[in-house]
């Protein structure tokens, strides 16, 4: 291999590192998709919601946005401990509360901080750190739920997943 081909392989080699290292520096966006028929046991209602959260790449920072479609009376907004099909205890406050509760439709909450200051309750097997609770949310335990006054124990529900699982 003569000094000029030498020289393009040294600098597609480069470029592939660089390019590896900028993945793995990325954010990474998280979602989920609410619906009644989440909830357990269901509950029969028409608001559904989307909720997503961009976290820095130390995993110690998210900005997220929720948004609710046909929400009647809505409460409140948590990050659950808990795989599908099981009710757990809330980790993260997200939004509310409110008694009389928010009609809402479209985006109810924008551009908020989530950090390690907002997990309320560090005992589950979710863990105490938003690092850790994004982990959990990989292997399918964290779930966003959505509460109203007509459903106190939630009206839409979605487990948390990273985005490319979508």
């Amino acid at each position: 291999m003569n000094a000029s081909a030498r020289r393009v392989v040294a600098v597609g080699v480069l470029f592939a590192g660089l390019g590896f290292i900028a993945i793995a520096d990325a954010d990474e966006l998280f979602q989920a998709r609410l619906t009644g028929d989440q909830e357990v046991p269901a509950v029969a209602a028409d608001t559904t919601g989307r909720f997503e959260i961009l976290v820095n790449k130390d995993a110690t920072a998210g900005e997220y946005t929720l948004r609710v479609n046909s929400g009647v009376r809505v409460t409140q907004s948590h990050f659950h401990c808990g795989p599908a099909g099981v009710n757990g205890p809330v980790i993260v406050f997200l939004a509310g509360f409110r008694g009389e509760g928010w009609d809402v439709d479209g985006k109810w909450v924008s551009n908020a901080t989530i950090t390690d200051a907002n997990v309320i309750l560090t005992t589950t097997p979710c863990g105490a750190t938003l690092s850790q609770i994004l982990e959990a949310a990989r292997n399918g335990n964290v779930y966003v739920n959505v509460h109203s006054v007509a459903h106190p124990g939630g009206v839409a529900r979605g487990q948390l997943e990273p985005a490319s699982a979508n």
